[in-house]
């Protein structure tokens, strides 16, 4: 399953109903699939073609010579069939999964395989916790929820890594960078983890958030979310497509 799009001048999706504030993220990212699945075009006029690209990036998943192998299309089934889809909020957690591990890539075509499991598998832990209803909000201490999120979510990671035969010393680092993800550094390689998970947060969740939480949780979330952000991660913000309610905090 892939997207491919056109730019067209006469595309019904124009730039004034793209960047619309009344624009229906959550329907159009429903719409996409389903011409992913049929293996139909979406046509969009030119001028918005990186902005949609950007946020649906996760209908023409790429690999590298490192994930080019058959554990990792494993690895990937098993993670995929561990979302019931059928419930909203996990179904936001899949699409977030791989566009975070898209943006690695994007970020750095070359990353490690490790990196790339680590995107993929950061907030296993919320089919646990959130899948039904978020509770992010109700946190007394936010960074040890985020902290306790992430150790509980390496712990699901391993089980997955090991039943589908990821090389070990792969399945530790990726182990290593799932259980530390929520803190910006202290390597290259939680770094990068760090702003793919921001970047897919801002492309991608974030309307979804903002409707969700409401502005007072959104300003908190956004605030977080740049502290862990490097500078070359920032520099992406201008060419996403961020709604003027998440906006405004960034």
């Amino acid at each position: 399953m892939s997207l491919e799009i056109i730019a067209t001048a006469d595309a019904t999706l124009t730039a004034a109903a793209w960047r619309a504030d009344t624009f229906d993220f959550w329907a159009f990212d429903r719409h996409v699939d389903l011409l992913a699945a049929r293996g139909e075009p979406l046509c969009v006029v030119p001028e918005i073609v990186e902005e949609v690209a950007l946020r649906t990036q996760r209908l023409v998943p790429k690999r590298n010579g490192a994930t080019e192998v058959s554990w990792f299309t494993v690895a990937l089934a098993a993670h995929r069939v561990r979302h019931d889809t059928s419930k909203p909020l996990v179904l936001a957690d899949l699409d977030h999964a791989i566009d975070s591990w898209q943006w690695a890539l994007r970020l750095d075509p070359q990353a490690s395989a490790a990196v790339q499991l680590a995107t993929l598998f950061h907030d296993i832990e919320r089919l646990v916790s959130e899948a039904d209803t978020r509770i992010e909000q109700h946190a007394a201490d936010y960074q040890a929820f985020k902290d306790a999120h992430a150790r509980a979510g390496a712990m699901v990671a391993r089980e997955i890594f090991d039943g589908a035969g990821v090389p070990q010393e792969i399945a530790d680092e990726a182990f290593r960078l799932v259980e530390t993800h929520e803190r910006a550094g202290p390597s290259d390689a939680v770094q990068l983890v760090n702003d793919a998970d921001a970047l897919s947060f801002f492309s991608l969740n974030s309307p979804g958030y903002l409707a969700y939480f409401g502005p007072e949780q959104t300003a908190k979330k956004v605030a977080y979310t740049l502290a862990r952000m490097s500078d070359a991660a920032r520099h992406w913000l201008s060419r996403i497509r961020i709604p003027a309610g998440v906006l405004q905090h960034a």
